[in-house]
């Protein structure tokens, strides 16, 4: 999994940093500088490209690509090529965006700023490719149950909605979308869903499978609220879905119960 993702250009000057975590992983500056020179070295001594490296329980991952050099910091100590892909597309999206920008740079970083929402469009929906196509559920529970505690909550939640509207695109569409869900939801765990109005679901989850054995002072189902919730946005078409969990068994509540409001 993707903890880190930088873009790197020149003499190790860093133009933009995506950390997925709580908390950063290393000094910026430095660690762009120490890929450059890796690069620069490996280069010039005409033994082809670096690919990755690995230092402590990390993985670094490198793509150069045109001007810029693409690096992941994963948090397993094998070779993924579906992050390599993730980093190859970011390289050629940033290259394209930004090719007048960087042909004219002056040093300035607000420019690519706004590239931070493609690159997570990029990672995630990589992500719910992968980790769907195989073993679903077990494959995603067992991923979000390794990283939840350390990722960014919006992010879990931002990782949920790409898997679940891409379940939901795989899928028929029935008439009834409460019982499309509650089979979907059942795929994870045993759930009740009761209608509170016209546009809200009410769904309880006695035995989530991400908070099992968790405590935890805030709720930790964020993953899960975006599954929800982009299963729902794609199932119905509509954009303004909102979830909120308003039990949780980390918290110490007997379920997880979710708040559904499609209008």
């Amino acid at each position: 999994m993707l903890l880190e993702v930088f873009i790197i250009i020149g003499e190790g000057m860093l133009l933009l940093r995506r950390s997925f975590t709580k908390k950063m992983e290393v000094n910026g500056d430095l660690f762009s500088a120490l890929i450059t020179a890796i690069v620069s070295f490996v280069s010039e001594i005409q033994m082809g490209d670096v690919r990755k490296f690995e230092t402590g329980n990390k993985q670094i991952l490198i793509y150069p690509h045109e001007k810029i050099v693409i690096v992941g910091i994963v948090d397993e100590k094998h070779e993924d090529e579906h992050i390599y892909k993730s980093l190859k597309m970011i390289g050629e999206e940033f290259s394209k965006k930004y090719e007048k920008t960087l042909s004219n740079w002056t040093g300035e970083l607000d420019p690519f700023c706004e590239f931070t929402r493609t690159l997570d469009e990029i990672v995630y929906s990589n992500f719910a490719e992968e980790y769907i196509s195989k073993d679903f559920p077990n494959n995603v529970i067992r991923s979000v149950k390794k990283f939840q505690t350390k990722f960014q909550n919006e992010i879990m939640y931002f990782m949920g909605s790409k898997a679940g509207r891409k379940r939901a695109s795989l899928l028929k569409n029935p008439k009834n979308f409460k019982k499309r869900l509650q089979k979907e939801l059942n795929l994870f765990s045993i759930n009740k869903i009761k209608e509170e109005s016209e546009n809200e679901l009410l769904i309880e989850v006695p035995l989530c499978p991400f908070c099992r054995k968790i405590k935890n002072k805030e709720f930790s189902c964020d993953f899960f609220m975006g599954f929800i919730a982009g299963f729902a946005s794609k199932s119905l078409g509509k954009k303004n879905i909102q979830v909120k969990e308003i039990h949780c068994s980390a918290h110490g509540d007997e379920t997880c119960t979710f708040l559904l409001k499609t209008n």
